[in-house]
């Protein structure tokens, strides 16, 4: 289940020859100062994604998505340190979005996680609630959580490379987690007709499975050891 009642999401791709720097950077700098901010509760990133959406797949658990337009963070974005300056334009696919979650379901973090995207997140009362009941008593799904966009996050005040063409989780997204990326498939292949037959999530996006790489929780910030540099 999703701590906190707000959900941001970041998907982007990086240049091949940037990525173990990337991982670094990611890991070592960029999650710590974003935790760092009050509101901020958990950062999850994914990664080795296999689908139509980007490679890459950040989390951050929020208190209330105000969080997004707080001080402390317009700060971080509007001054980024010398390190995250020079990652940024090696970001391909990027996109961006603030949720609101319709439904999290399941305890636990799992370590892969499937995910979809759609335009309407909407519902007849009750449905989403029974799909993902059925989900998780029903196959190897840890969590279900089913997604909404939030209109009142601004957009980040810089510009990195797009994907171009459709925009991820415009409307709605869909996110399932497990504790074996292999048992993804299966899941798909139950949850894909119920979606269907109630005709929700349509038009969605082929599933895009990931694997957890890294997940830090505020609560663990002061165990984090800084790095002396970049060059580490």
């Amino acid at each position: 289940m999703l701590k906190g009642h707000g959900l941001l999401s970041l998907w982007n791709g990086v240049e091949p020859d940037r990525l173990g720097e990337y991982n670094l950077w990611h890991t070592r700098e960029h999650v710590p100062e974003r935790l760092a901010i009050p509101g901020m509760l958990r950062a999850r990133r994914y990664h080795r994604g296999e689908g139509p959406l980007p490679e890459f797949l950040t989390l951050y658990e929020l208190e209330t998505n105000a969080v997004l337009a707080s001080a402390p963070y317009r700060i971080l974005l509007e001054t980024p340190t010398a390190w995250s300056r020079s990652m940024r334009p090696s970001f391909r696919g990027f996109f961006r979005v603030g949720h609101l979650a319709v439904l999290s379901r399941g305890g636990g973090v799992g370590s892969a996680l499937m995910a979809t995207t759609f335009s309407d997140a909407s519902a007849p009362e009750g449905a989403w609630e029974r799909i993902a009941g059925r989900v998780l008593r029903e196959t190897a799904a840890t969590a279900v959580h089913i997604l909404k966009k939030d209109p009142a996050v601004a957009p980040v005040p810089f510009t990195v490379p797009s994907g171009g063409g459709r925009s991820y989780a415009d409307g709605g997204a869909i996110m399932v987690e497990c504790y074996d990326r292999g048992r993804l498939a299966g899941i798909a292949e139950m949850l894909d007709p119920l979606l269907d037959l109630q005709g929700l999530a349509q038009e969605r996006a082929s599933w895009t499975a990931y694997d957890l790489a890294y997940a830090l929780d505020r609560g663990e910030l002061s165990d984090v050891v800084a790095l002396s540099g970049p060059e580490v």
